[in-house]
């Protein structure tokens, strides 16, 4: 490819990245993302704090206990703790529970509870509690209460019968049941035991695969996007008199992607200004740093090369599905065919983002290789999705990194050097949406097109 054949991408991406700026469309998309960020996680964070009242202290005032069982329990330390510190454990004779209901009817402004505990026929042990109606005492808090001291009754009523700590501990052992296969012989079979990884790493992993795929869909969009605007309104037949096509499709791609390092950049701002707004409302700042701090952990062995690496992968891989992206658009005419041209695209980024959503879910279960993994990492179309996250985390080697790198880095020029032949005849081309086939064969028609003029300038010369 000639030197003159890149001459102008500077203007195009200047004129491309200012229009598409100035759209309302992108405007509006930025707007609501970061409006949606300085909603979503204040609430989330207001949410969270309801989840933790229950680890605050009890607004109960006093538990008593109606024990009709005849185990001879000490309730006196059945709550204690942090969250129990002003709430007192009465025990009472069984009789008196019906007086007590009634009398806890009639009050107002009553934070009592009673509970009466019985051994029923059927052979289990019923446990009921009871507040006033007029309680002012919540739901969750009474609920907890609940649990805990059917907790300490599950202990207790095991103690009472001469079990010590030792035989409690055992007894108390989880169980763990598992499907073992057999051989022909009758004896089982030695299997793969997989460690998976935590919940911590799979998210982190599942967030990685996930902004890289809308970098690649906000970037592959809008060239599209682009693309098939000027050609239905003829605008690419002007841009074509001082712009040669590659010039102009290098330069929509850069101009995608600035306007995708913006729209990112609006949202970070945003999610930093929602974690300082739900800090101040509801003090959970040092709780997300924490959480910050424990993700970073993650990180923690990276260096400058693996993080060049993966910076470098996810460039490459934007680069090649926007080069796809373009090659989409320039086979469409009309605005109402885009759906039908871009299916190859679409259908390439969804093949790489599911292997690696895929990937995620079996690397979590332990049921992976490193085999299978490191193959992930260097497949085109998965490398950049999943190789990146991968490497930082350490799950992969450099080795296998730069291996991915050159890979995908291969497949875009051979990509970027099948476009060359192509896209000026599809940037003019107006008609049916075109098909593979049909690109194929253009790229074809180019190729022997391009022997023939060798030959005759050999001839000439000649």
């Amino acid at each position: 490819m000639k030197r003159n054949e890149y001459t102008g991408w500077k203007e195009v991406f200047s004129f491309s990245f200012r229009q598409g700026i100035k759209q309302k469309s992108f405007k509006a998309s930025v707007a609501l993302m970061c409006i949606l960020i300085l909603v979503i996680v204040p609430v989330s964070a207001w949410l969270k704090q309801g989840d933790q009242d229950q680890m605050k202290a009890t607004e109960v005032s006093s538990l008593t206990v109606y024990d009709d069982t005849g185990l001879g329990i000490d309730y006196s330390h059945a709550l204690e703790g942090e969250r129990y510190e002003s709430l007192q454990v009465l025990q009472a004779a069984a009789e008196g529970f019906e007086a007590h209901v009634e009398a806890l009817e009639s009050a107002r402004d009553n934070h009592e509870m009673v509970v009466r505990i019985t051994y029923e026929e059927a052979g289990y042990f019923n446990l009921a509690f009871v507040k006033a109606a007029a309680a002012d005492l919540k739901d969750k808090d009474c609920d907890q209460l609940s649990q805990d001291f059917k907790t300490f009754f599950q202990d207790a009523r095991i103690r009472v019968v001469d079990v010590d700590q030792e035989e409690l501990a055992f007894i108390n052992q989880p169980v763990e049941t598992r499907v073992e296969h057999t051989t022909q012989e009758g004896e089982i079979a030695p299997r793969e035991e997989g460690e998976g990884i935590s919940m911590t790493e799979y998210y982190v992993l599942l967030g990685g695969i996930v902004v890289v795929m809308m970098i690649i869909n906000m970037s592959g969009s809008q060239i599209a996007l682009s693309i098939v605007t000027e050609k239905s309104t003829k605008v690419v037949e002007y841009l074509m008199i001082n712009v040669r096509p590659m010039a102009l499709i290098v330069g929509k791609i850069l101009a995608a992607l600035a306007s995708v390092v913006v729209q990112f950049a609006a949202c970070a701002v945003s999610y930093l200004l929602a974690v300082g707004i739900s800090g101040r409302l509801f003090g959970t700042a040092l709780e997300s740093q924490e959480q910050a701090l424990g993700v970073w952990e993650l990180f923690s062995h990276i260096n400058g090369g693996t993080l060049l690496i993966a910076a470098a992968m996810i460039l490459v891989g934007v680069l090649f599905f926007s080069i796809v992206a373009g090659l989409s658009g320039a086979s469409v005419s009309k605005m109402d065919e885009m759906a039908e041209g871009l299916k190859i695209y679409q259908m390439l980024v969804i093949v790489g983002s599911y292997v690696g959503i895929f990937l995620c879910i079996v690397q979590m279960m332990g049921n992976v290789s490193d085999v299978v993994i490191n193959i992930c990492c260097i497949f085109p179309l998965s490398a950049p999705f999943v190789m990146p996250v991968n490497l930082l985390m350490g799950k992969v080697g450099v080795v296998t990194g730069l291996i991915g790198l050159a890979a995908v880095a291969v497949c875009t020029a051979a990509l970027f050097s099948f476009t060359a032949r192509v896209y000026e005849s599809m940037i003019f081309y107006n008609g049916k949406v075109l098909k593979l086939k049909d690109i194929l064969q253009i790229a074809k028609n180019r190729r022997e097109a391009a022997s023939e003029n060798m030959l005759k300038e050999g001839a000439g010369h000649e």
